[in-house]
């Protein structure tokens, strides 16, 4: 399939008939709309149904172990929710709305466990659940039809993450490309997918850009876990909007937002694997799961620490001194000397230190940044500009540490553990899952949510799912 005219001219001006809301909607928009209307569960190949539960069952644990933090409970004892028909994960409470899907979307960063997307920097899975979730149980919306949202909504906004070529370095990439996909995907549930109103979501939500600061992380700033919560609050208005006949712009999209929020707009990619039957390849696939507790930036970094500790034996108390190479955006994000889990959880110091000192990297060994100041000195980090080449699809990192002995080892990953090129395993996707979920469910009641999302496809509706997640 061809569609014409998909790069508007950059300095083109609206105006009369071009700026009319009823005027014919941009052929990559449509294209867009009609193939998440076709989408069906049943066509998707086995793995990838099979994985886009994964990606459903990561999220719901990143959220779920996200909740206990202190900084969530106080975020929830300061919003006043009414009683409502969504569920609040972790606490496990029922709650309007909009107050659900802000208190699990703001959860989704507290880890930094969240899924993420090989092709295109983002988060697309745990974001699409916070909002959907919430709205199909509203609406007592299906399963099959909240499965398909999930899985049309990835591949729109999949699709728009790719064709921007990036985001440009002053911004932050979550709750950015991915709301255009879970406007959509929330206007399609609230229409019963109209494409009239799923496209003047995507639009909507194009000319509607959310725009975060990226140096909120580094600092330490709490306020960063608002992103994906607000992002989530714009794509349910959205959403509601497009449903209730509100109209948008045709062209946004690739006249606004592509050309201002992406370093290198492709508007062709935004119909690569559309054809009129829908999706002709699906891009969910290229979605993983994040096996360590830190930007996925510094996730090579942190495999190749954590083979020297299994294949070399290095603990700290062997370390001289360790060089940490890194690729351009990683070394952006670096936190020098981070003051808290969150800063933490963005510095390659601060996680090889802690890997180094304890063994391992996990939550817990980012907890006290004082513990690690010793080592975190003798840590150096810098840019490598060879390894630039690798991203997006690689999160490549090189870490060398000269010991007191004398003798010099180094590992370098490119692909780090849980992406595409070097997946996840069974067993490690359960883990995460379980270890998340029992923090605040326990394992018994773990173990009742994991199986009823594996038994969605087979339900009627997100009843048992809702069940299982509720404790009050």
């Amino acid at each position: 399939m061809t569609f014409d005219d998909l790069s508007p001219e950059p300095h083109r001006p609206v105006h009369g008939a071009a700026a009319s809301a009823r005027s014919t909607p941009a052929p990559a928009t449509a294209a867009l709309a009609r193939a998440l209307t076709s989408t069906s569960w049943d066509l998707m190949p086995p793995s990838l149904r099979t994985h886009a539960l994964d990606l459903i069952t990561d999220s719901v644990a990143v959220i779920g172990g996200g909740a206990v933090n202190p900084a969530m409970v106080s975020l929830r004892g300061a919003i006043t929710s009414s009683d409502g028909p969504s569920t609040v994960i972790g606490p496990g409470y029922a709650a309007a709305t909009r107050d659900a899907v802000l208190l699990n979307a703001a959860t989704i960063t507290v880890l930094q466990r969240q899924d993420g997307y090989s092709a295109a920097i983002g988060h697309p899975a745990s974001q699409l659940f916070a909002a959907l979730f919430a709205i199909a149980e509203q609406r007592a919306i299906g399963s099959r039809d909240f499965l398909e949202a999930f899985v049309g909504g990835y591949e729109v906004a999949a699709r728009v993450g790719v064709s921007l070529g990036g985001v440009p370095p002053h911004l932050h990439d979550i709750g950015n490309w991915v709301t255009i996909g879970v406007s959509a995907a929330a206007a399609s549930l609230l229409s019963g997918r109209d494409v009239t109103c799923i496209t003047a979501a995507i639009e909507g939500a194009a000319s509607l850009a959310l725009a975060f600061d990226r140096y909120t992380t580094a600092a330490g700033a709490t306020m960063h876990h608002l992103y994906p919560a607000m992002a989530a609050i714009e794509a349910l208005t959205i959403g509601e909007a497009a449903a209730a006949g509100l109209s948008s712009l045709p062209g946004s999209l690739e006249r606004y937002y592509g050309r201002h929020f992406g370093r290198r707009f492709d508007p062709t990619a935004l119909v690569d694997g559309v054809d009129t039957m829908g999706w002709s390849r699906y891009m969910i696939g290229e979605g993983y799961i994040k096996l360590h507790p830190s930007c996925a930036h510094l996730h090579g970094v942190n495999d190749a620490v954590a083979m020297l500790i299994a294949e070399e034996r290095v603990r700290e108390k062997d370390v001289e001194h360790v060089d940490v190479a890194v690729f351009d955006d990683a070394m952006r994000i670096e936190s020098s000397d981070p003051h808290n889990e969150l800063a933490a959880r963005f510095s390659a110091r601060a996680t090889v230190a802690s890997a180094l000192r304890y063994g391992h990297l996990d939550d817990a060994g980012l907890l006290d940044s004082d513990a690690l100041a010793s080592l975190m000195r003798r840590i150096e980090v810098r840019h490598d500009p060879s390894l630039d080449r690798h991203k997006p699809a690689g999160r490549p990192g090189r870490v060398t540490v000269t010991l007191k002995d004398g003798r010099t080892v180094s590992r370098t990953v490119i692909h780090p553990r849980g992406t595409p090129q070097v997946p996840a395993t069974r067993s490690e996707r359960s883990e995460k899952a379980r270890t998340l979920l029992a923090r605040p469910y326990g394992e018994a009641r773990t173990k009742e949510i994991i199986a009823a999302i594996q038994e969605l496809p087979s339900s009627d509706s997100l009843h048992d799912l809702t069940a299982t997640l509720r404790i009050t």
